[in-house]
């Protein structure tokens, strides 16, 4: 359980790491989502797992936009309403919080 918790920890501080740092380069900070996302999916690629990533990767996004089009927020250097890497950060995450509620619930 602790090397998972770790694992988990490690890729969340790295998410939050990559978009503070690298939002203003929107291509390098989606490869840096994109290369997150293929070792996560190598790691993690039971049916549910994939489920999880390709749901909030698509559902994610298209909820971000339509609150974009309706103004209630905005992202600096959007593709169109949301940034080229989001889909990515989205899907990373939903897998990511599926795995460590996993964790947690096994190591109670």
């Amino acid at each position: 359980m602790k090397k998972e918790l770790v694992i988990e920890i490690i890729i969340y501080v790295l998410c939050i790491a990559l978009a503070s740092l690298l939002w203003h380069r929107p291509t390098v900070l989606s490869l840096c989502y994109i290369l997150i996302s293929i070792i996560i999916l190598y790691r993690w690629h039971a049916k549910s797992d994939l489920l999880f990533y390709f749901v909030a990767f698509v559902l994610g996004p298209v909820g971000e936009g339509v609150a974009v089009y309706f103004g209630a927020w905005k992202y600096s250097k959007p593709l169109h309403l949301i940034p080229i890497w989001l889909p990515f950060l989205w899907g990373v995450t939903a897998l990511f919080m599926k795995k460590l509620s996993e964790t947690l619930i096994a190591g109670e």
